[in-house]
């Protein structure tokens, strides 16, 4: 019998686990120059889609994270669906077309997927207003079907209006 997780639908029409499987440990495992076994890590996700817990949260800086879950996924016979939801953190400042661009092309080849179900956009300062030309970028990208959803992590009420 499988497991029964509730689940929320996010705005995008994107169905996920209500409990998220954060891969952040993963840059605390690989400090230090430390390297893990990608294929081996990426097995040890097998047990929480067979729990029901689906969906997976990432970023661009959890050291091997995206990389681990595109194995994962790539690896995986036939079976219930999978989110991987990742992150942007770009370093403060401008943000030109092409590193937004670039910024999602990695983690898509990382992820081996043509979409990325939700990318999640952290702006490190509200005083620069870059970040407004990021999230414009990143909405071009979403036209252009590289994005489901788009998310924000670090944002106050203020600065979503």
């Amino acid at each position: 019998m499988n497991p029964i997780v509730e689940r929320c639908e996010l705005g995008s029409g994107l169905s996920i686990s209500r409990v998220l499987t954060g891969l952040w440990q993963i840059a605390d495992m690989e400090r230090d120059g430390r390297t893990l076994d990608l294929e081996r890590t990426s097995q040890a996700m097998a047990p929480y889609v067979e729990a029901g817990l689906t969906t997976f949260d990432m970023a661009d800086h959890y050291g091997s994270a995206e990389e681990v879950a595109g194995l994962f996924t790539a690896n995986r016979a036939a079976g219930p669906d999978v989110q991987l939801l990742t992150k942007w953190v770009p370093k403060p400042g401008a943000v030109r077309p092409q590193d937004v661009r670039q910024a999602v092309e990695r983690a898509l080849a990382r992820l081996r997927v043509s979409t990325l179900d939700l990318l999640q956009f952290h702006a490190w300062s509200y005083s620069d207003p870059s970040y407004l030309d990021a999230l414009f970028h990143l909405q071009e990208l979403q036209r252009e079907g590289m994005i489901r959803g788009l998310g924000l992590t670090n944002f106050d009420t203020a600065h979503l209006r």
